[in-house]
């Protein structure tokens, strides 16, 4: 297993994008890389009828130390989530 990474201090240019997403369709591993590719519903009107497609928001591209970390902090903030709302913490 990889070391524990190390504690990074992180600033903010104000440019790094937001990425949002309802699923993770395809991921894969090659040549020591992970890959993941998020996707979004996305609706539109075409000539003037409604239409939804599902479209990829993001191709996620890492080493497994960083998907490993990765893994962690969505574990951390699921386990946020799962606290009750206003109540005891």
């Amino acid at each position: 297993m990889p070391d524990a990474p190390e504690k990074l201090t992180v600033t903010d240019t104000g440019i790094a994008p937001y990425i949002y997403f309802e699923g993770a369709p395809n991921f894969g591993f090659a040549n020591g890389v992970i890959n993941v590719t998020l996707a979004a519903n996305r609706h539109l009107l075409r000539e003037g009828a409604p239409v939804s497609d599902v479209v990829a928001t993001a191709h996620l591209r890492c080493n497994v130390p960083a998907a490993l970390e990765l893994r962690n902090a969505l574990d951390a903030a699921l386990l946020l989530a799962a606290r009750p709302q206003g109540g005891a913490q």
